[in-house]
């Protein structure tokens, strides 16, 4: 089984759980449908055990990064360069990592126990012109999550995002720390007048890439200097689940008819799981608003806190309130 395959089988085997699940709720007892739900529940659990296992036996993610410039274009690169883009470069995909293990980003130096699974490393410049490669490890979970892959998904989510309808989500996707990593690593670029191409290939054999003109990068750069966001506050969310991710994302339709987006940690995935489309939910989140000075765009931005007890699915564990709030 390849790791698009089971990932396809997940989606529609949680599909359907979520259909059983709800011919259970209007019709009552029904033993029968009840250990149908039970077998598919355990179902799902050997699959995402069969996922991990295949992103397991992947091991490394390749990124390449090929360079066009006066300065690169003979298949060498300076060193003072190479060193400010892998800083630059390291610096985004550690810092995304660590929004994505806890949910915001981290003040300091992001720790040992985020930066040493993903091992980043610079393993060549290829041959005949400037292609620089750099591996990680991509060290999934028990379910298969990667911290890695969801920080690279998230990297190309940003990049190729039309510039004019905004860019708020996914920086708050991939957090305010690594976006600015990001402008620095474009920064590097543009001063150098180097023209960059981006590529990665995902285990579901999805291929990602991103062209970076000259043009391109200045302007992203300038967008991404300019977000900043206010201290959180506590928000209550009521709501019918739309979506659940394990990228850790989780919409939530409220009474009013609004979809509120929210970012969950890797540390709560496992208490999020459970729930499925159409549940009714009580989430206590932080919101934040993320503010472009460069376009004026203003987002509400919801990360998740808690779970409301009676928001518990049957046979749910959830992390406590003041677990949630340390992380």
């Amino acid at each position: 089984m390849n790791i698009a395959y089971l990932e396809k089988r997940i989606k529609k085997t949680e599909a359907l759980l979520d259909s059983k699940k709800k011919q259970l709720a209007a019709g009552g007892d029904n033993f029968a449908l009840s250990l149908s739900i039970h077998s598919l529940e355990q179902h799902i659990g050997d699959l995402h055990h069969k996922l991990s296992t295949e992103k397991g036996k992947r091991e490394k993610e390749v990124i390449e990064l090929r360079l066009v410039g006066a300065d690169v274009n003979n298949g060498s690169v300076p060193l003072d360069l190479l060193a400010n883009l892998a800083k630059h470069f390291s610096g985004l995909v550690f810092a995304a990592a660590a929004k994505f293990q806890n949910g915001q980003d981290m003040a300091g130096a992001i720790p040992n126990e985020i930066t040493q699974p993903i091992n980043l490393r610079f393993a060549e410049i290829g041959h005949g012109s400037s292609r620089l490669y750099i591996t990680g490890d991509t060290s999934p979970d028990l379910f298969g999550v990667s911290l890695l892959e969801n920080s690279l998904s998230g990297l190309f989510d940003l990049l190729n995002q039309d510039m004019n309808q905004g860019l708020s989500e996914q920086v708050d996707n991939l957090g305010l720390r690594s976006s600015h990593s990001l402008a620095k690593f474009l920064k590097v670029l543009r001063q150098k007048h180097i023209e960059i191409d981006i590529r990665w290939t995902g285990g579901n054999e999805q291929k990602h890439a991103w062209h970076g003109r000259r043009d391109k990068i200045q302007m992203l750069e300038t967008l991404l200097d300019g977000f900043s966001s206010t201290e959180p506050v506590e928000v209550k969310v009521d709501g019918i689940v739309e979506l659940i991710s394990s990228a850790g994302k989780l919409d939530i339709r409220n009474e009013a008819g609004e979809l509120i987006k929210i970012r969950f940690s890797k540390k709560m995935y496992e208490a999020v799981r459970p729930f499925r489309m159409g549940d009714t939910v009580t989430l206590l989140t932080n919101e934040k608003t993320v503010f472009n000075s460069a376009t004026q765009e203003k987002k509400k931005t919801y990360s998740l806190i808690s779970i409301d007890a009676r928001s518990t699915p049957s046979g749910a564990s959830l992390l406590p309130a003041e677990e949630s709030h340390n992380e």
